[in-house]
């Protein structure tokens, strides 16, 4: 702005002395209002260059600001006011001046007498902060400070990022009347400022011939906020353990990455993962897996479960599912969602595949509610009916308190609810829809909270590290059996026998007494003859040979008969295949009939609604 002042300046001077040396004889007030207009005309186009090349304050100086003319001087209240008003003050950074106003601004080569520089808004930052203190996001140096900062080097850096187009773009408004050209003395004037100036539009540009076309590029203009690639940067690390630091060495790499504050928290995490189809075996709930997700690698002990599709609850699962997804909750650092995660049953060389489950972060929270189903069971001791007293189930009249009015059912399907407590152990009184039987096992299906294991054992990339060895590894290593449980069984089901009832006997009296629609009318009663049971049939021998021949013929009908109808299943079979297969065949020509009809269709639809809209 200073530089542009000083040529809007030199422009009007060579005006009004050019208009000393005309002398005209026409009207002198036509020649004062012309001069009057031309004034006007320039300081708008002042105006219009200073609003143009003005620039509001950055997001760089409101964030951290500039050098304060005063030690200690307090911030500026709004970091987003006016370009004019004063930056917050920077804490660790120097500034170099770029234009003249700034260094007009400076008493003693650019500083104040406080050793501040003072504020202006065309300035570098540089640093000039301790190494040791608490490090920020900017840099501790900024690329090409050890370079000294001449006059040709600042006047290369204005042509290229405060001034577009060149000092011409400020008359390109000017009438084309106006035959004005700058002295000598504006053009060294310009090109001191770095920039070219040019004269009216019948004039040629000055000056121009001391600014380079195409300067080269500063790296400290390419990079604000960051390091170049391929530059040595030092990076200062806190609370790094002591079996990591003694492993380090230049041969080894080292991965460096950046975490969010909500990261650094510890809570649930809910996954959505799918067993591996390469892995052979099914994943447990409480055994321990180690994990990859997102910078981290850790164990942790996972509870596996599954939503319900009507109850909405997490059903707690022993196992994962063989070929679909589940939910696994663990514990361990918070996780932004669809972040990847690995899992690992075991980091050691196995013969097999080794990523056991691959999946993705559903939501982090303190806590998840993970139900169990709890079957309790109970056997009746008293029946009375409808009501019956239950023991076995629980173990005090307390719990009883707890489940009453719950509701129970049979293993034959009877329902009934909870009533009241008998005594002190555990008994209760329970009522039915029928009457149970003394063989009749009560159960009452329950749901039980099962709370995550909050394990964290974060991986550390050293040989003395010991991961969480598995349930059957630590079984193994200590000889202890796998417990038997006839209850965890997942085999063979247990199969009951149907139960048999005795068929009902109506007295004959009771019978009798019935009304005719509660008779037993669809029985037929056997007599027997007690004639033919004492008389003997003796068949002869001819009788013995006709029977023989009946049961032969008998015989081979019946395997005719078996032959005909194997046969008649085989050609059925076969007919439906070929049938099948032509009915493929069929819906496979009419898909792409009917695909090519729909494309002709719509191409037809679309020429009608264009002729419509023409029409």
């Amino acid at each position: 702005p200073g530089a542009g002042e000083d040529l809007a300046a030199a422009g009007a001077e060579a005006d009004d002395e050019e208009g000393q040396e005309e002398e005209d004889d026409g009207d002198h007030d036509s020649e004062v209002e012309a001069e009057d207009s031309d004034a006007e005309h320039k300081r708008g186009v002042l105006e219009r260059a200073s609003a143009r090349f003005a620039r509001r304050a950055s997001l760089e100086q409101a964030i951290y600001g500039l050098p304060s003319a005063v030690a200690g001087a307090d911030p500026a209240p709004d970091a987003r006011a006016a370009p004019g008003a004063a930056p917050s003050a920077a804490t660790d950074h120097k500034t170099v001046p770029l234009f003249d106003d700034d260094e007009d601004g400076d008493a003693g080569g650019g500083q104040p007498p406080g050793g501040k520089a003072a504020p202006g808004r065309g300035r570098l930052l540089g640093n000039l902060g301790a190494l040791d203190e608490v490090d920020s996001v900017r840099m501790l140096k900024l690329p090409g400070e050890g370079e000294e900062w001449d006059e040709p080097r600042k006047e290369a850096l204005k042509s290229r990022k405060f001034i577009t187009g060149g000092w011409s773009s400020a008359e390109e408004d000017e009438p084309d009347g106006g035959d004005a050209k700058p002295e000598k003395g504006d053009a060294e004037a310009d090109a001191d400022a770095g920039e070219a100036a040019e004269g009216g539009t019948g004039g040629g540009s000055s000056g121009s011939k001391d600014v380079p076309s195409k300067p080269a590029m500063d790296p400290s203009e390419l990079f604000a906020d960051g390091m170049p690639i391929a530059s040595f940067v030092r990076v200062r690390l806190e609370d790094v353990p002591a079996a990591c630091v003694a492993q380090l060495s230049r041969e080894r790499m080292l991965l460096l990455g950046g975490l969010l504050p909500g990261e650094a928290q510890m809570g649930l995490v809910q996954v959505r993962v799918k067993r591996h189809r390469w892995h052979p075996k099914l994943l447990k709930s409480g055994d321990a897996l180690l994990l990859s997700v997102g910078w981290r690698r850790y164990q942790t002990v996972p509870t596996f479960s599954l939503e319900d599709r009507g109850e909405k609850r997490m059903r707690y699962l022993k196992y994962t599912l063989e070929h679909a997804h589940c939910t696994m909750t663990m514990y361990g650092p918070m996780v932004p969602p669809n972040s990847g995660v690995l899992a690992f049953r075991s980091w050691q060389k196995v013969d097999h595949f080794r990523i056991a489950a691959t999946g993705g972060v559903l939501e982090s929270a303190p806590n998840f509610n993970v139900m169990k189903k709890l079957k309790l069971v109970g056997e009746p001791y008293k029946i009375f009916r409808n009501t019956a007293f239950v023991k076995g189930m629980f173990n005090s009249d307390l719990e009883v308190s707890k489940y009453a009015h719950a509701k129970i059912q049979t293993v034959s399907g009877i329902r009934g609810e909870i009533k009241k407590a008998e005594g002190v152990k555990g008994s209760f009184r329970a009522t039915f829809e029928d009457r149970i039987l003394m063989s009749d096992l009560v159960v009452c299906k329950t749901w039980v909270r099962v709370e995550p294991k909050q394990f964290y054992h974060p991986v550390v990339d050293v040989e003395q590290w010991r991961p969480a060895r598995l349930i059957g590894e630590l079984r193994a290593a200590s000889g202890v059996a796998v417990p038997d449980n006839k209850d965890s069984h997942y085999g063979k089901q247990i199969v009951r026998a149907e139960r048999k009832f005795n068929s009902l006997k109506i007295p004959k009296a009771l019978e009798a007494a019935l009304p005719y629609k509660s008779k037993p009318k669809l029985e037929s009663k056997k007599r027997k003859n007690p004639l033919r049971k004492k008389a003997a049939v003796v068949a002869t021998e001819r009788e013995h040979q006709i029977n023989s021949l009946l049961t032969r013929l008998y015989t081979v009908r019946k395997e005719k008969r078996r032959i005909r109808k194997d046969a008649s299943t085989a050609k059925k079979a076969v007919k439906q295949k070929r049938e099948q297969f032509i009915q493929d065949k069929r819906d496979a020509v009419s898909k792409e009939h009917r695909k090519k009809r729909y494309v002709k269709e719509g191409q037809q639809e679309v020429q009608r609604r264009k002729a419509m809209r023409l029409d």
